[in-house]
């Protein structure tokens, strides 16, 4: 082999190289970007959950407080009629006091009445009406002498329960007095309580829907920033693929050279595209989330998730060349492997990698031990197949019973 044909196999060696490594690189990218994509979108429902909670207090409310005015309304018609009806007692207060001076002076008139008729008795006497009846041979003389001091005591006894009368109307007066004094006072009481009341229910859901409007105004804003970071990375995305796929047809390009000029070359390593579902598993375990099933929100897995023992040997499904070994975010310690023509594999969540980037690794070789890095809670492993950076059913690639 000349040095110029071997010059030359180096340097399309050189660009496959660094278009495995760019297009590896762009699916790290568009993997983080797509996950911040996922979170974003998850932060968007999430606000927007809230909002709708939010809105939904802010509609009680409102509704508490139109509650509250009406009630208020209602409050301030009845202290008004309050109001009037302590005026129109007040009125009636004044006609009784009125007719208690009056019954005052009666009082006084009758006692100085029974005084007179108590002292003109006092001074007579009833031995006038002996003497006076002896003295008397007119026998109607005698009768109407009689008869007038019958009429006299008859008045002196009406006067008495004149005067007993009256005192009971002063009583059940001034007892009016204080009752309806009592009743006014108790209902200014009641009307005031209320109407403090209904005043700290008002200041008290006025601060509240207020507090509330300003969360509403916050997660409108939020929702805002989230909706143009979303937009901005869908853009970036779309950029990212974009650009993946011009290094996709360049690498292509650099294959097809590369195959012309190795046809009598032993390849290390052989392409899977003819081991549709003779692939060995690689590890053993009951799958636990499938591919295409729902992830987190609108996002869903690109692979399958299998069960594992922590410390298990993980094995390659595939001869192939290590294209990335180390931590990704989400996916704990991870490895991936270039397998030709477009197909890779990648394995994650694992507890430790075996093989470093740039190995060659044979079907069946041990890559990792299995565990539960990348803040999983159990241990498991994430097994991903894509081609030409489209993720496939790694169900379709593998053997339907473990080996």
């Amino acid at each position: 082999m000349t040095n110029t044909n071997l010059s030359k196999k180096k340097s399309i060696s050189a660009v496959l190289v660094n278009c495995f490594l760019l297009c590896f690189t762009l699916s790290v990218q568009n993997s983080f970007a797509a996950d911040k994509l996922a979170t974003i979108e998850q932060q968007i429902k999430t606000a927007r959950g809230a909002q709708n909670q939010q809105t939904k207090q802010q509609k009680l409310l409102e509704k508490l407080v139109a509650n509250a005015e009406k009630k208020t309304a209602v409050t301030t018609l009845k202290v008004q009629q309050t109001e009037e009806t302590i005026q129109l007692k007040s009125s009636h207060l004044k006609q009784l006091i009125k007719q208690t001076a009056s019954l005052e002076e009666d009082k006084i008139k009758q006692q100085k009445l029974l005084e007179q008729q108590l002292i003109s008795s006092y001074m007579t006497g009833q031995s006038d009406l002996i003497k006076l009846i002896l003295n008397q041979e007119d026998i109607s003389k005698i009768i109407r002498a009689k008869s007038y001091y019958q009429y006299l005591n008859k008045a002196r006894l009406e006067s008495i329960n004149a005067l007993y009368e009256t005192q009971q109307r002063l009583v059940k007066n001034k007892s009016a007095q204080a009752d309806s004094l009592l009743a006014l006072t108790e209902l200014y009481e009641k009307q005031k309580a209320s109407e403090k009341t209904l005043v700290e229910q008002s200041a008290e859901r006025g601060k509240a829907l207020r507090e509330l409007n300003q969360d509403l105004n916050y997660q409108n804003a939020l929702l805002a920033q989230l909706g143009d970071q979303a937009k901005n990375l869908k853009e970036k995305l779309k950029k990212q693929s974009e650009a993946r796929q011009e290094r996709e047809l360049a690498a292509k390009k650099a294959k097809t050279l590369k195959k012309r000029q190795a046809k009598s070359e032993q390849r290390t390593y052989s392409s899977i595209a003819k081991q549709l579902g003779k692939l060995n598993w690689p590890i053993q375990g009951e799958v636990l989330s499938e591919f295409g099933s729902r992830r987190s929100g609108q996002v869903t897995w690109k692979g399958i998730t299998i069960e594992a023992n922590e410390g298990e040997k993980v094995r390659a499904v595939a001869s192939g060349r290590v294209l990335f070994a180390g931590y990704f975010k989400g996916y704990g310690m991870v490895i991936a492997l270039d397998h030709s023509d477009g197909y890779i594999s990648l394995y994650g969540y694992n507890q430790t990698l075996l093989q470093k980037t740039g190995d060659i690794v044979l079907q069946g070789n041990a890559i990792a031990l299995a565990g539960h890095s990348g803040g999983q809670d159990n241990n498991s492993l994430y097994f991903e197949l894509s081609h030409k950076g489209t993720a496939e059913d790694p169900r379709h690639w593998l053997k339907k019973k473990y080996n």
